[in-house]
C-alpha cells in the first residue's frame, strides 16, 4: 500500500501508484510511505525520485554498513522497530528511511503502533511538517515515546510480580506457598516480559545508531533546531537504554526468585515424604519383629501381646514426630 503526504495540504492522500502523477501533485510529495509495496508501487516511486527502493532482503541485513549508508544527498537508514508489543507475539520489523533534502520515503512490511499513531495525528496537524528533515525527526520522536511507554508498562508488570513473590501476607498456613500452577503462570509471564524487553532494547539500539548518524547529517535534515532536536532524542534514547538494562537485571532477578520459590515448594514436598517415611519406619520394624515365624516368642501366647505390639508401633511413630517437632523440622 502506498501513502503520500503532500506538503501543500494538511492531510494524507492515500492511494496506489496512480497518486504519483503530476496532476495530483507528485512534485510536492513530502512523505511517501510504502507498506508491503508491490513491484508496481516500487517502480512508480523509483520513477518519481530516481532512487532505488530497498528490497525486503536488503532491509533484513544486519551489518551497519547495509543499514546505514549515504549516496550524495540521499541517506538510507534502516532500524528494527517493535510491533505488536501488547500481544502474545511481539516482534521487530525493519523500517527503512530514505531521507532526501525535500522528501522522505519510508519502507516497511508491518505497521508499528507508533507510526500508525503518528500518521493519525499528522492528518489533523495544522500546519504540517516544515520539511522532510522535520518529518523524519517527528517520526523518531514518536518512536522514542512509544518505546518509553513499552518500558514503563514492563516495569509496572514487574513491580506487580515482585509484590506477589515477596510481599504476600502469610498469616494463614495455606498462603505460605503459591500453587504450582500460579508459579508456572508467573514464570511464563515474566519470560514473556523478558522477551519483550530484549526486543525493545534491540529497537532502542537501532534508533540510537540512526540518531548518531543523523547528528552528522544536518545538511540533509535542514531546519535551525534540527541539531538540538537530534541531541535531545539521543539523550532520551540513552536514558531508555540504561533503563532497559535495569529492567533486564530485574527480570533476571525475578526469574531466579520464581525458580527459587518453585524449588522451595518441591523441597517441601520431598521433605514431607521423607518425614512420613521416617515416621512409619519404627512401627514397620516392630511389626516385622512380631511377624517373624519363630516358635518361641513369649508375647504370642499372652493375651496382652497384641495390644502391646500396637502400643509399641504407636509409640515408635509418635516419638520421632515429637523429636522432629521439638527441633523445628516440621
Amino acid at each position: 500500500m502506498l501513502t503520500v503526504y503532500h506538503s501543500g495540504q494538511a492531510r494524507l492522500s492515500r492511494g496506489g501508484p496512480e497518486v504519483l502523477t503530476a496532476e495530483q501533485g507528485a512534485d510536492d510529495a513530502l512523505w511517501i510511505d510504502l507498506l508491503a509495496p508491490t513491484p508496481e508501487e516500487e517502480a512508480a516511486v523509483e520513477r518519481l525520485t530516481g532512487i532505488e527502493v530497498p528490497t525486503r532482503e536488503e532491509m533484513a541485513e544486519i551489518e551497519v554498513s547495509s543499514r546505514i549508508s549515504r549516496q550524495g544527498e540521499v541517506i538510507y537508514l534502516t532500524t528494527p522497530v517493535l510491533t505488536n508489543s501488547t500481544g502474545f507475539n511481539p516482534e521487530n520489523i525493519s523500517l527503512t528511511f530514505v531521507l532526501m533534502p525535500k522528501r522522505l520515503i519510508t519502507v516497511r512490511y508491518a505497521t508499528p503502533q507508533a507510526v500508525a499513531g503518528f500518521m493519525g495525528r499528522l492528518e489533523r496537524a495544522k500546519p504540517g511538517p516544515a520539511g522532510a528533515g522535520d518529518l523524519m525527526l517527528q517520526i523518531m520522536e514518536a518512536l522514542v515515546d512509544r518505546m518509553a511507554d513499552v518500558l514503563e508498562r514492563i516495569a509496572l508488570e514487574l513491580d506487580g510480580f515482585s509484590h506477589r513473590i515477596f510481599h504476600q501476607p502469610t498469616p494463614v498456613r495455606s498462603r505460605r506457598r503459591s500453587s504450582a500452577r500460579e508459579l508456572e503462570v508467573m514464570l511464563r509471564t515474566i519470560g514473556r516480559g523478558g522477551d519483550l524487553q530484549s526486543k525493545s532494547r534491540d529497537t532502542i539500539l537501532g534508533l540510537r545508531r540512526v540518531v548518531s548518524y543523523l547528528a552528522s547529517a544536518s545538511d540533509v535534515l535542514g531546519g535551525k533546531d534540527a541539531t538540538t532536536r537530534v541531541k535531545t532524542i539521543a539523550r532520551d534514547l540513552q536514558s531508555l537504554s540504561e533503563y532497559s538494562d535495569f529492567l533486564n537485571g530485574k527480570i533476571g532477578f525475578l526469574l531466579d526468585a520464581t525458580l527459587g520459590m518453585i524449588s522451595i515448594q518441591q523441597n517441601h514436598i520431598i521433605k514431607l515424604f521423607s518425614v512420613v517415611a521416617v515416621l512409619f519406619l519404627p512401627p514397620t520394624l516392630v511389626a516385622s519383629i512380631y511377624g517373624m515365624n519363630f516358635h518361641f516368642m513369649p508375647e504370642l501366647d499372652k493375651p496382652w501381646g497384641y495390644p502391646l505390639a500396637l502400643a509399641l508401633m504407636v509409640a515408635a511413630a509418635v516419638l520421632p514426630y515429637w523429636i522432629f517437632k521439638r527441633k523445628g523440622w516440621l
